[in-house]
């Protein structure tokens, strides 16, 4: 693996260690203080609020990073380009946040304030640059800032948010620190690009179309991320099980970023080898680097949180572990199954410009997920979304994949068996200091430590040539 892309997921890494260790301290105070069926209205707008994003941000977020990728090492066209794609973002937002303030304002009845709110989340979409410092490689901007952004608003959510009265400062705090997380990113701007002045109908002329053609998939991706929410919000009359569907979600996607931070920082050095025209067997390389990568982690951290939820929940959730127990072992096979579509769409297919492919996988694991949603949320409620959410993933993987097998050269059998292997063992020992120390909290500490240490060695007995390649590019050539 390149140096810059290990630095640049370094950094990634360092900021999901963050958004880990916050969370672990916020739920279980949040859930206390303002209680699940009032976090279920603040989910339940939020969820609303980012479809008016989607449509507003179109394909932006995706589109930002390759193009910026592409011409990074062109100053001039590199300013251009960002100007450009930065108009159409703002003046798109500021239709959305129209039609936004319109809804709430004409449709909304009830806790019309915490809608009105979320507004500074649609401006903070709007200013959002975060697709050009990935697109330059240059995350330590963007995770530093998400960092300070995240731990200043844990501070004063601890601080000012304590009955469920005060749920109007609880998102104020979320969306307005956000918010000025976004514009800091703009100070060392100038570092990168020189102001150009563009025509707005240029601008739009030449990002439009291959933006709409990225928001296709968004869309079809948001149907199985935000929809089921929608869906179980508006199919359930109690407003808790959205708020305990979300917690699972959240918990299970935060140790999901550990590898999808991988995609993040490749996508970009893929779009630029490329555009190019290097070699196939230069891409090829990354992709099965990151592929075995992604292998090595999800393995084990389905293994775990199978594994460690029965004696974590009770403790951290007292109230809720039981339906969060569940929920966590249904949807946790989406760890390996976004890690590997992750690889195929986001790594090959978007850089490489096979957007139409990458569109048709995401538009059928949505109609995949709206029909077991359906089925399903009547007899099992939250868990029947949990199952749909799996169900639409696996769709998106089979159906990358072929698209993508006869392109991409991937040997990761052996790779597979052993992380298996490994898991398997560590899993047994997980069980085992669990049974030993219950549901207490050094029990988890210890599990934690030993499961991860057990994994290491039977990786390294097992001569597993990804994990050791990277322990001898990056931790023995430096002791010597």
């Amino acid at each position: 693996m390149d140096r810059k892309i290990f630095v640049n997921y370094i950094y990634n890494f360092l900021y999901q260690v963050i958004k880990i260790v916050v969370p672990f301290f916020l739920v279980p105070y949040t859930m206390g203080h303002l209680g699940e069926s009032v976090l279920g209205i603040s989910d339940f707008a939020i969820n609303i609020a980012s479809w008016f994003i989607i449509f507003g941000i179109l394909g932006i977020s995706t589109y930002g990073i390759r193009e910026i990728g592409k011409v990074r090492d062109d100053r001039d066209h590199l300013s251009r380009t960002f100007f450009e794609i930065w108009s159409v973002q703002v003046i798109n937002m500021c239709v959305v946040l129209i039609l936004y303030v319109l809804y709430t304002h004409f449709l909304v009845q009830e806790n019309k304030i915490i809608y009105y709110l979320y507004c500074c989340l649609i401006v903070s979409s709007a200013i959002d640059i975060s697709w050009f410092y990935s697109g330059i490689e240059n995350f330590r901007i963007v995770s530093l800032r998400n960092t300070g952004v995240k731990l200043c608003g844990v501070i004063l959510i601890f601080l000012l948010v304590k009955t469920p009265a005060d749920l109007w400062k609880f998102v104020l705090i979320n969306t307005g620190t956000d918010l000025i997380g976004q514009a800091l990113t703009y100070l060392p701007l100038g570092n990168y690009v020189d102001f150009r002045k563009i025509k707005i109908k240029d601008a739009y002329s030449h990002h439009l179309a291959a933006t709409f053609m990225l928001f296709i998939p968004t869309i079809a991706i948001n149907v199985y991320t935000l929809l089921d929410q929608t869906l179980l919000g508006a199919m359930i009359e109690d407003k808790a099980y959205v708020a305990l569907y979300k917690t699972s979600l959240n918990f299970v996607k935060t140790f999901l970023f550990f590898i999808t931070s991988i995609g993040s920082v490749v996508m970009p050095r893929i779009a630029n080898v490329f555009a190019k025209r290097s070699s196939h067997e230069e891409v090829n390389r990354y992709i099965s680097s990151t592929f075995n990568l992604a292998l090595i982690m999800a393995i084990p951290m389905i293994v775990a949180m199978a594994c460690v939820s029965p004696y974590f929940f009770p403790w951290y959730l007292p109230g809720q572990y039981p339906i969060i127990i569940r929920l966590v072992q249904t949807v946790c096979p989406i760890i390996i199954l976004i890690s590997i579509s992750d690889v195929f769409g986001n790594q090959y297919l978007v850089p490489t410009g096979r957007t139409k492919q990458f569109t048709c996988s995401h538009i059928l694991a949505a109609i995949v997920n709206v029909i077991v949603n359906l089925l399903l949320i009547p007899k099992l409620q939250a868990v029947g979304t949990a199952i749909a959410n799996v169900c639409a993933e696996a769709t998106v993987v089979l159906v990358q994949w072929h698209f993508v097998k006869n392109d991409i050269e991937i040997h990761s059998f052996r790779t597979f068996i052993k992380a298996l292997v490994s898991a398997a063992v560590m899993g047994v020992v997980v069980v085992l200091i669990g049974n030993f120390f219950g549901a207490r909290i050094i029990g988890n500490l210890i599990q934690a430590v030993c499961g991860i240490t057990v994994y290491v060695l039977m990786m390294l007995i097992l001569k597993e040539e990804t994990l050791h390649n990277l322990l001898d590019r990056f931790v023995f050539k430096r002791a010597k």
